[in-house]
């Protein structure tokens, strides 16, 4: 009994150094400078390409709905109104705002690019004004034709 149970022993162990023995051959075989898991002409003919395809799609989809978004909310160019008497404009900050004929002032206070100078009261004529916050009110006290780049409400 004594002698059957070293044997059992001896037989277990050698099973467990023998598993460790395979899996410790079996990872030292796996890649080597020589024998690469994935050569790097792989890399460079395959992978990186497939990559580079993927990146460029996105890129493409992103540039394409940016342009759609853009075309949507911004405007590209000043566009003309017709103001009447007693009429308000009111500008959201970074509107940028011309006074082609009549009169026209603003309480708000308005940036005079002409100039450089801030505006309160009655604006000039084919100066470059820009808002400097939301919701700036310029009174027309005469029919006048503006021009605005931004946005903008007439109430």
């Amino acid at each position: 009994m004594k002698r059957r149970k070293w044997t059992t022993y001896l037989a277990c162990g050698a099973l467990v150094l023998a598993t460790l023995g395979g899996a410790a051959i079996a990872a030292g075989t796996q890649g080597s400078q020589t024998d690469p898991l994935i050569t790097l002409s792989y890399l460079n003919e395959k992978v990186l390409p497939d990559i580079l395809k993927q990146v460029d799609q996105r890129v493409e989809e992103g540039t394409k709905e940016l342009r759609e978004r853009l075309e949507k909310s911004g405007q590209a160019s000043f566009e003309v109104t017709e103001v009447a008497k007693d009429k308000a404009v009111t500008l959201t900050a970074g509107t940028q705002f011309l006074l082609r004929s009549g009169a026209a002032s603003c309480a708000d206070g308005l940036i005079d690019l002409t100039t450089g100078e801030a505006v309160w009261g009655e604006l000039s004529r084919n100066h470059l004004y820009i808002a400097t916050g939301d919701n700036l009110k310029v009174a027309v006290a005469e029919k006048a034709t503006i021009m605005v780049l931004g946005s903008y409400t007439l109430q």
